[in-house]
């Protein structure tokens, strides 16, 4: 199994909203899905900022998430507010 599909694995068994009678099945995926994605973004930025302080390159931080240097500048760089 790879880390990808290992990690799907993980997001198709996070429940969190799935089951409440007030949603349609397929909404309560949507917000489950957007409350992973808020911690997983504030879980990247921390990364991102950690790695910056131990000197890796805004290049290899690129690399890693698989992004151009330039957009991960520009995300968690300067105009992210990171630096």
């Amino acid at each position: 199994m790879s880390a990808n599909s290992a990690a799907f694995d993980h997001v198709q068994a996070f429940r969190w909203r799935q089951g409440d009678p007030a949603l349609a099945a397929s909404e309560a995926r949507l917000y489950d899905l957007a409350a992973l994605r808020s911690e997983l973004e504030e879980a990247v930025e921390i990364a991102v900022a950690d790695a910056r302080a131990d000197g890796t390159t805004w290049s290899s931080i690129g690399d890693a998430l698989g992004v151009t240097q330039q957009a991960v500048v520009a995300r968690y760089g300067r105009g992210g507010g990171l630096e």
